[in-house]
């Protein structure tokens, strides 16, 4: 993930929970509570689709990035250490790999302008947020989220960080849908 926000194309928090739902019913994996991100980067992206070159990065490579997925949707690159913290099931770098996956999906080809931190621009606008809803969608998907109501729940059926349930769990409830 990256602090450098970009302005792209607006889109509803609904449309791109219909872009995660998609790409989870094309991998089969609708029914999956706890997905498999670095093996569906790995070995289903990279590998078998060849869709995307995947890297693991250090810092010379990324600097402080976490991740970074090319705008022209050539590579997705995870620093060294985030890669081992999500392969050890880590809910915060789970969370950075399926971001970047957002990314990839959203973001790939578009035309990009870098967006000012005054909020004047607003979150759907913008490349981050736009990402993370990717990312919360994916990894917690509605028609799954909705059984599991417990921050506690969510983080281990799911396996993502405090943050990441309690920001669901909010999305959810302004939904009026927990």
């Amino acid at each position: 993930m990256s602090s450098q926000n970009f302005v792209v194309p607006p889109r509803s928090w609904d449309s791109i929970g219909q872009v995660a739902d998609q790409f989870r019913r094309n991998l089969g994996l609708e029914s999956t509570p706890y997905m498999p991100v670095i093996d569906i980067l790995e070995k289903v992206l990279d590998n078998q689709l060849n869709f995307v070159r995947f890297e693991v990065g250090d810092d010379h490579d990324m600097g402080g990035a976490e991740g970074l997925t090319d705008p022209n949707g050539e590579f997705i690159i995870i620093h060294q250490d985030v890669y081992e913290a999500a392969v050890n099931g880590d809910g915060r770098a789970r969370f950075t790999v399926a971001h970047e996956i957002g990314h990839l999906f959203l973001h790939t080809g578009i035309p990009l302008a870098r967006a000012s931190n005054d909020g004047s621009i607003k979150p759907f606008r913008m490349s981050e947020p736009q990402a993370n809803q990717f990312a919360a969608e994916f990894l917690m998907p509605r028609h799954l989220s909705l059984r599991h109501y417990s921050r506690a729940e969510l983080c281990t059926v799911f396996g993502v960080s405090e943050e990441a349930a309690s920001n669901r769990i909010k999305f959810l409830q302004s939904r009026g849908l927990i």
